[in-house]
């Protein structure tokens, strides 16, 4: 390397060095350290430590001041550190004690505004984290250094330790003596005292700066000299499409702020505090940007703000049929392309309402003017007039009946409100069915109980009540019994089946029966009847059922000579009628070579024809059948069948 080069490096250095010192005008104690430019760590997250950052330049309390500072008093609440304070103090290199002490205990003489997090019953702390003005290192709040609080540290929150920065303002008022503190806009508390006289001797110059501390429970605790970008604007200022934006700088800053670059979020640019009127050409939201630098050189983070830029709404309104006796609807519809509604105003029926729908009051028909104003977050308004009709809602009744089974019921509806027209009617039959006519007639296809339910629709669209309908539809479900044969004098017990109550029965002819009047009777027969059997309901629900029995000469087997199981629907079966037989032993079927085919037990069981699913040849089988007789005896027959296809 050069001479030349070398010395170029040394006085780069040097400026380096120069820039370093500008930026940093802190005595730093303890565990105290830099984080960036503006920013500065009192404690890490460690136990009993001790951290103080004083400026190095003394100021003259006879002189008035106003300093922001960003504060954050770390993450963790119950077992957090113990908290920091802003204090004035004659010495740049003091730092106070660790723990309860907040690196201030034991600064004498000082005046400390301390944000104490932790309760240490023997400061007498309360147990939220709090403010409070005390001096000469003096942390007990009963003692007589006292000067001002506790208060809670954030207006209604007893927790300050929330990851979260917060704007911390020390106000010193020299003209009155008046020191005021406030946390995030809010004023948390007030001295009025002469700090000079009464606690420096009468020396008017102090050093300003922080400390912060930790015990056996510990958080990160950290401060900046507040470089906080911010913009505002005016109270009446609108956001609507065409309207000129006034951006205002509100900026936080310790020091004096030297140098603004704007980013109005729309390819344009601004350097200057207070860049006043800007126009955008179309509506949307835009993303303003700031950066500020202070005059220690200390750059900003840049703030990022959202502004929508609105279209005016179209105002509109919508609304069913307005029918009396029904609530009265009445909806925005208004239409907006960029923007949020907020506001609705209503005027109708000689008063006024508020909300994005409302229910109106009409109690006559008619129609009226509704005027909806509406207004948007951005301030753009927009309004209309409409004419609304109200209209009477119709009123019907209906009529209908029990039926029987198979009967039609007739349906039919009335209006009540004969100057209401009616557009239509509509039922619901209550078994799936619906009809839309005045007047029906109607076949429920099974028994049981049903609502029938009908509305009317006049035709301005107003619906009148339902009105329902129970009605029963009777059912007996009569079932004399199967056809069935009995042997001649054989005893045969009547059991016909039927639903409901008290109903009458009557069989006829009454041949064999010993009583036609019930339902269950026991006949007696000698030759073949078929009866019927005629059921009549409380309601006059009549149905009626046959019944054949046949009469063989019996005990006895009647068995066919011959079958064709060809599936024709004539004589596929081989079965034996058993006339007076109630149990049947069994009925067998051999081939001609003596090989069982067949057999069941079963008094309706038969053969088809077939062996293992395959068809038997043609030709001649021989049978045997055996069954007990009504009478308690057995008996039996033999014979011979032929299979013919």
């Amino acid at each position: 390397m050069s001479r030349s080069t070398g010395f170029i490096m040394v006085l780069l250095c040097l400026s380096l060095l120069a820039k370093a010192q500008l930026q940093t005008p802190y005595i730093l104690n303890g565990s105290a350290t830099q984080r960036t430019c503006n920013c500065y760590v009192l404690t890490q997250d460690v136990n009993k430590s001790s951290g103080t950052v004083w400026n190095k330049n003394l100021i003259d309390l006879r002189n008035s001041f106003d300093y922001f500072f960003d504060v954050n008093l770390g993450c963790k609440d119950y077992d957090g550190a113990d908290g920091i304070g802003f204090i004035l103090q004659t010495k740049g290199t003091n730092l106070g004690a660790t723990g309860s002490g907040i690196g201030f205990q034991g600064i004498s003489p000082s005046l400390g505004i301390i944000i104490d997090t932790y309760q240490n019953s023997i400061d007498n702390d309360p147990s939220y984290d709090h403010l409070a003005i005390q001096m000469d290192g003096v942390t007990d709040h009963n003692a007589i250094n006292n000067l001002a609080g506790p208060v809670t540290a954030l207006d209604g929150n007893d927790n300050i330790e929330d990851c979260k920065w917060h704007i911390f303002r020390v106000k010193w008022d020299a003209a009155v003596m008046q020191m005021t503190v406030t946390m995030d806009g809010v004023l948390r508390l007030s001295l009025d005292k002469d700090v000079v006289h009464d606690i420096f001797g009468n020396n008017p110059m102090v050093y300003w700066g922080f400390a912060g501390s930790t015990g056996g429970s510990y958080n990160v605790q950290q401060f900046c000299a507040a470089l906080r970008p911010q913009l505002d604007f005016r109270n009446d200022q609108r956001f609507c499409i065409g309207d000129p934006i006034v951006f205002r700088d509100s900026s936080k800053s310790f020091g004096t702020i030297t140098r603004w670059q704007w980013d109005f979020g729309d390819g344009t640019t601004s350097t200057v505090s207070q860049p006043g009127m800007h126009q955008y050409a179309k509506p949307g939201v835009y993303d303003v940007t700031m950066v500020i630098e202070d005059n220690s050189g200390c750059i900003s983070d840049t703030m990022h703000q959202q502004v929508t830029i609105g279209t005016y709404p179209v105002a509109e309104m919508s609304s069913h049929p307005l029918c009396l006796g029904r609530p009265l609807t009445i909806k925005d519809a208004t239409t907006l392309d960029v923007g949020t509604l907020t506001e609705w105003d209503w005027e109708l029926n000689g008063h006024s309402a508020s909300g994005q729908n409302i229910v109106a009051d009409f109690t006559t028909p008619g129609t009226y003017p509704v005027k909806l104003s509406v207004l948007t977050k951005e301030g753009c308004k927009d309004d209309t007039i409409q004419m609304l009709s109200v209209y009477n809602t119709p009123s019907i009744s209906a009529s209908g009946h029990d039926a029987c089974i198979g009967d039609a019921i007739d349906f039919s509806g009335t209006n009540l409100t004969p100057g209401v027209a009616l557009a239509g009617w509509h039922w619901n039959l209550g078994d799936g069915n619906t009809a839309t006519v005045k007047d029906i007639d109607y076949t429920y296809k099974a028994g049981g109980r049903y609502t029938a339910e009908v509305y009317a629709v006049s035709k301005d669209g107003c619906f009148s009540d339902s009105f329902r309908i129970p009605v029963k539809i009777v059912d007996i479900k009569l079932d004399a019994g199967r056809d069935t044969l009995i042997a001649k004098g054989q005893p045969l017990q009547l059991n016909a089946v039927a639903t409901g109550d008290n109903l009458s029965y009557s069989w006829y002819p009454p041949t064999g029966l010993n009583d036609v009047l019930i339902p269950d009777p026991v006949a007696v027969l000698f030759q073949d009847v078929r009866y019927v059997l005629i059921v009549n309901s409380p309601e006059g629900c009549v149905q009626m059922d046959t019944l054949l029995v046949k009469a063989y000469t019996g005990p006895e087997f009647y068995v066919p000579n011959a079958f064709s199981p060809n599936h024709d629907g004539q004589n596929d079966m081989f079965r034996a009628i058993a006339a007076g037989v109630p149990q049947l032993d069994f009925l067998c079927v051999w081939d001609r070579w003596g090989k069982e085919v067949f057999r069941t037990s079963e008094l309706t069981g038969a053969w088809d024809g077939t062996f293992k699913g395959q068809d038997s040849p043609v030709g001649t089988y021989v049978y045997q059948i055996q069954g007990t007789d009504y009478t308690g005896h057995k008996f039996s027959r033999k014979g011979t069948v032929t299979l013919v296809r």
